[in-house]
């Protein structure tokens, strides 16, 4: 039998790759999901919950990240969703996921500016495109890396939070000349 204080106990190295593995396969159900209309929140319980809830919508209230002027909803096919919002929680675990892609007639450069700004509110962003960008995966209780993620060629990629709360906005060129805006929101817990 646990007790309150091994359940809140930092986990080890396999609680941690059981949580990279889990957040992974989260989002990439989240990116494939349909356009089904998130189901009802659980009635509260005193009991274990679990479940997972799917729309594919995404919007700057979603984000909780300014989108930029003009910018519009961006899908590389006809059939893809622009974003998609995804919540999954089973006892002590929890993850939401807000995401969406968006489309600018504006640089990479100034659209780049627009979100360093933009994301300065909440806290200093991380240039990830940058050579002393701060680089490895994230210890428990340190402050966000850019872990081993960079920008696509010409492009700009910025974090900021808490590895456990943060944002994420990547800016790349397109070869038609404009710039797509990836916007990504994550919450753990």
């Amino acid at each position: 039998m646990s007790t309150s204080s091994d359940r809140h106990a930092a986990p080890g190295p396999a609680g941690r790759h059981r949580r990279s593995a889990l957040l992974l396969s989260a989002i990439t159900l989240a990116l494939g999901a349909c356009a089904q209309p998130a189901p009802p929140p659980p009635p509260p319980s005193e009991g274990f919950s679990a479940g997972i809830a799917f729309d594919a919508k995404a919007d700057g209230v979603d984000l909780e990240t300014p989108l930029y002027p003009g910018a519009v909803p961006y899908k590389d096919r006809d059939e893809d969703k622009s974003g998609v919002r995804m919540s999954l929680w089973g006892g002590l675990f929890g993850m939401r996921l807000a995401a969406g892609k968006f489309q600018s007639q504006d640089d990479v450069d100034r659209v780049g500016r627009f979100y360093r700004r933009a994301l300065a509110r909440y806290g200093t962003p991380l240039d990830c495109g940058a050579a002393d960008a701060p680089r490895g995966k994230p210890r428990d209780g340190g402050p966000l890396t850019c872990d081993d993620d960079k920008p696509d060629a010409g492009g700009r990629l910025y974090k900021v939070g808490l590895p456990k709360d943060f944002r994420v906005v990547a800016v790349k060129p397109l070869p038609d000349g404009t710039t797509q805006i990836s916007v990504a929101r994550v919450s753990l817990r």
